[in-house]
């Protein structure tokens, strides 16, 4: 995957993620956990936070749950 800089804050790249739990994959960038799903345009601004998007209840458990894609 090629680099892209986050639409959101401008500050990291936007990276693929996943659940441990599930599997599912995503996009998230690390420094202001914006969230894009795997079809969405990263080119695009988003409006999806990590917390939002796991749906936890538990935000400072949201990065136990999830790992780099492989």
């Amino acid at each position: 995957m090629e680099k892209v800089a986050c639409a959101h804050c401008g500050q990291d790249w936007v990276r693929c993620y996943e659940r441990k739990d599930t599997g599912k994959k995503f996009f998230l960038c690390p420094e202001c956990e914006s969230v894009w799903e795997l079809e969405d345009d990263l080119q695009e601004d988003t409006d999806m936070y990590l917390s939002e998007y796991l749906l936890t209840g538990d935000p400072a458990k949201d990065w136990e749950i999830i790992a780099p894609c492989a």
